[in-house]
């Protein structure tokens, strides 16, 4: 892995976990195993814009997995059991390092607007996925951001109660919601 992905890599992971707030370069440094020099180089824009850069990577690889899962019989609960997963292997320490970026405040504006890209290309694959399902495309919009915030919601739940249960609840309902506006069977 070349010098540049494993200090995205590595910060992505801290950021899973700690937040952006409380990812450091001194722990990006240890996870990565590169010097402090490369960060600089790779990044001359120092912690705020490998932060950023770390967003877009996590980004792409969290949506090349949501494009597997979108095509499930039952992606929200696929998705669901995706992050249970997770969150029981990092024993609720796991978190979604795009929601740590949108978290950022001013450490990082060009994360945030890089989280806010992310969220709004999942928002737009389940949006097709719900128009290819019959549900019309405004409905099938506004549910899209829905899911996307419940189940990112139900992440931050599932970390601060140390159990999946939120995340089972949400992804139980927002399948009922989404049931609800889908045309009748003929």
């Amino acid at each position: 892995m070349r010098v540049r992905e494993r200090l995205t890599t590595a910060t992505a992971a801290l950021m899973q976990r700690h937040g952006v707030a409380g990812t450091g370069i001194a722990q990006i440094l240890d996870a990565s195993g590169v010097t402090r020099r490369s960060i600089y180089l790779n990044f001359p824009g120092g912690k705020a814009e490998l932060v950023a850069a770390a967003t877009r990577s996590a980004g792409d690889e969290m949506t090349r997995t949501v494009r597997e899962y979108i095509d499930e019989p039952n992606p929200v609960a696929a998705f669901a059991h995706m992050w249970s997963d997770v969150l029981v292997d990092s024993d609720f320490e796991g978190g979604c390092p795009i929601t740590a970026a949108a978290c950022s405040g001013d450490e990082s504006p060009d994360a945030r607007v890089a989280a806010a890209d992310v969220f709004r290309g999942w928002s737009r694959l389940i949006a097709e996925r719900l128009v290819r399902d019959g549900i019309a495309e405004d409905v099938a919009d506004s549910l899209s951001t829905t899911v996307v915030a419940a189940l990112e919601g139900s992440v931050i739940l599932c970390r601060a109660a140390h159990s999946t249960t939120p995340l089972t609840q949400v992804a139980h309902h927002l399948e009922e919601l989404i049931a609800a506006n889908r045309p009748p069977a003929v």
